[in-house]
């Protein structure tokens, strides 16, 4: 199982510093790769529930702290060596395909091929109205744009269309190292999104799954994947889960994967393998840069990195 890390390029330790000494640290622990998230602009206020807590609050506010994430990972590009760099995830509808296309090329090239694309369809509303993309039809624009990259990516002049996008006879070049093209994970459990990620991913990107449902969702995606001719073969299934390494171990039953003592941790991660994870994205809890180091500097030692 390969293992990244999700930096906090939101929130209160969002500056480039921190962020670029937090990917040196993860590079030296041993840790595969680097993730950021994707936001833009936050609104005042907010009115759209965020869907991974159950209460809905999102943790941020407009206040907090923003670096763009494919400037950042350009930047972390060029002070890293070896980790992957990827999004967790990138909303493909908050930007123009052809301008995506060119944008996430060049920074596989001047990685030398480290990126991996996380897309996603977005949920905050407000944000989409911020930049004039297409709420109502996000996951359908996001399908688009996902074949609109594959084919900017693959040869020259293609001719691609969508609902609100239409080009042909443009090149991108440099085009990507890797060939094809950079890996595309996307992620969700509906029914929409998971034919999404049969179809016309080349990975699944799950977020705080226990081990039981990342088992169930890999099982509909080989299904899916299998009527569709493909096979599991190269395909990718990751998560992104929250970190918190304790000196005690938790009481059972514990509500939180990857939340307690090191051996309980190990336990998780063996539990997260058996159901076919196979690169997982941590989210250490941390305030500060020196707490966020020292969950990873445990990680790498539990993981034996």
């Amino acid at each position: 199982m390969n293992y990244g890390v999700i930096l906090p390029n939101v929130g209160a330790m969002a500056r480039i510093d921190i962020v670029a000494e937090l990917a040196h640290a993860a590079e030296s622990f041993g840790l595969q790769g680097v993730f950021l998230s994707d936001h833009v602009a936050l609104p005042v206020e907010l009115g759209s529930a965020y869907p991974y807590r159950s209460d809905g609050r999102f943790p941020l506010t407009s206040g907090d702290l923003i670096l763009e994430p494919i400037t950042a990972l350009s930047y972390l590009a060029a002070v890293t060596d070896r980790v992957h760099l990827g999004f967790s995830v990138l909303v493909l509808p908050y930007r123009h395909p052809v301008l995506n296309a060119k944008m996430l090329a060049t920074l596989d090239v001047i990685s030398g091929g480290r990126l991996i694309v996380g897309a996603g369809v977005g949920w905050m509303k407000e944000e989409f109205d911020a930049l004039d993309a297409d709420y109502d039809g996000r996951g359908a624009v996001t399908d688009e744009h996902i074949r609109a990259l594959r084919s900017l990516w693959s040869g020259p002049g293609p001719h691609i269309a969508g609902s609100d996008f239409r080009a042909s006879g443009v090149v991108i070049s440099p085009p990507p190292v890797q060939q094809p093209h950079p890996p595309i994970w996307t992620g969700g459990i509906s029914g929409p999104a998971l034919r999404r990620a049969a179809r016309l991913g080349d990975g699944w990107h799950g977020i705080r799954q226990s081990p039981e449902d990342v088992a169930r969702v890999r099982n509909r995606i080989a299904d899916l994947r299998d009527r569709e001719g493909f096979s599991m073969d190269g395909y990718t299934i990751s998560l992104r889960a929250g970190l918190d390494v304790l000196g005690e171990p938790l009481r059972q039953p514990r509500r939180t994967p990857l939340r307690g003592s090191p051996d309980q941790v190990v336990s998780d991660l063996n539990e997260y393998r058996d159901a076919g994870v196979q690169y997982l994205v941590v989210e250490p809890r941390a305030e500060g840069p020196e707490q966020f180091i020292r969950q990873l500097e445990r990680f790498a030692e539990i993981a034996k990195l």
